[in-house]
Order: C-alpha cells, then sequence, then structure tokens
C-alpha cells in the first residue's frame, strides 16, 4: 500500500493542491500527485500528526489509529473503504466512482461504467466492519454485536434443550415430559 502520513496531507493543503471542503479520494490524492503510482490502495498514517490542523473528510483503505485520532480531533472524518487493483485503474481512469457515495455529475447525465466490488476475504470482511477502523460496513453490524464473523457474543444464539424461556419474567420454562417408556 502507498503510505500518506498527516504532515504531507496539510502541505498540499497549505498549497491549495487540496481541497479539504470536498471528500479527498485516492483520485484526489492521484491528481494533486500527493501520492505516486497507487497501487494497492492508501494506508493513511498519524506522522505529523501535531502540524495537522484542518478539517477534512478522506477515504482510504486503511488508517492508523493515531490519524484516525488526530483528524476526529480537528473536526473531519475518515472512512476506510476496500479497493482491488482494477477498482484502483479504473477510478483513477474515471471509470468507477471514487467512493459509494459520490453523486454523479449533474453535466454528464451517463451512469459509471463499474462499480466498487466489496470485499470476499474474512480477514477483509471483519476489518472493514470494525467500527475502530472506520469501515464503510460498519452498518451491517448490530447492536451489541462485533465485528467477527466467526465469534458470537454469548447469549445471542437460541435456547437448545432448555425449554421455552417465559416473555414476562424471562426464566426458563420447563418441557412437559410424557409418561413414555421408549
Amino acid at each position: 500500500m502507498s503510505v500518506l502520513n498527516l504532515d504531507r496531507l496539510q502541505s498540499w493543503i497549505d498549497q491549495h493542491r487540496l481541497d479539504p471542503s470536498k471528500p479527498i479520494t485516492l483520485k484526489e490524492l492521484a491528481e494533486s500527485r500527493c501520492l505516486h503510482g497507487i497501487k494497492d490502495g492508501v494506508k493513511l498514517l498519524g506522522g505529523g500528526a501535531d502540524a495537522f490542523r484542518t478539517p477534512i473528510n478522506i477515504i482510504v483503505s486503511r488508517a492508523s489509529a493515531s490519524a484516525i485520532e488526530a483528524i476526529e480531533a480537528r473536526g473531519g472524518s475518515v472512512t476506510s473503504r476496500f479497493y482491488t487493483r482494477p477498482s484502483i485503474r479504473r477510478i483513477l481512469l474515471s471509470q468507477t466512482p471514487a467512493f459509494t457515495g459520490q453523486a454523479l455529475d449533474p453535466a454528464s447525465a451517463e451512469p459509471f461504467a463499474f462499480r466498487l466490488p466489496d470485499p470476499t476475504s474474512r480477514k477483509d470482511i471483519e476489518y472493514y466492519r470494525d467500527p475502530a477502523h472506520r469501515g464503510y460496513l460498519t452498518h451491517l453490524v448490530s447492536e451489541g454485536e462485533g465485528p467477527s464473523l466467526f465469534f458470537k457474543v454469548p447469549g445471542k444464539g437460541k435456547d437448545r434443550g432448555k425449554g421455552k424461556v417465559d416473555a414476562a419474567s424471562g426464566k426458563a420454562v420447563a418441557k412437559k415430559s410424557e409418561n413414555r417408556i421408549w
């Protein structure tokens, strides 16, 4: 992944190469030449966080905890979005929107030719479902549930073999057993 530190990002904003009033995506970073040759995505790091002072809305592949903390302390937001190599190439060629919330340009009424892919590996799905990473799939995580697809929160499963649960008291009601020999 291409690495981007906060001090370099602030330098580009100070030089008016990046517009902090609009969302900053891979496309804006490549067009401004803040990053060269984005292949696997962009990882935002917290280097130079003390010099960072502009509230921004940035969409990157990954972000460190210190970078997220520094941006949100200034009133900005970070979103982690999954990208593949072909999708990054299509974003840079303006064949795909840089993020799913991007509105179509009113001057060109044509929709984009491609859409952005979603992650397929368990590791990537769990990363982008995690609110700590500010993943774009955090809306899929229910209240009291973790981002993991494997580990389930105790006490949320079916009540197997313990009978029915009384709705009023919340206690288990024993099953009525029949008098059977077999």
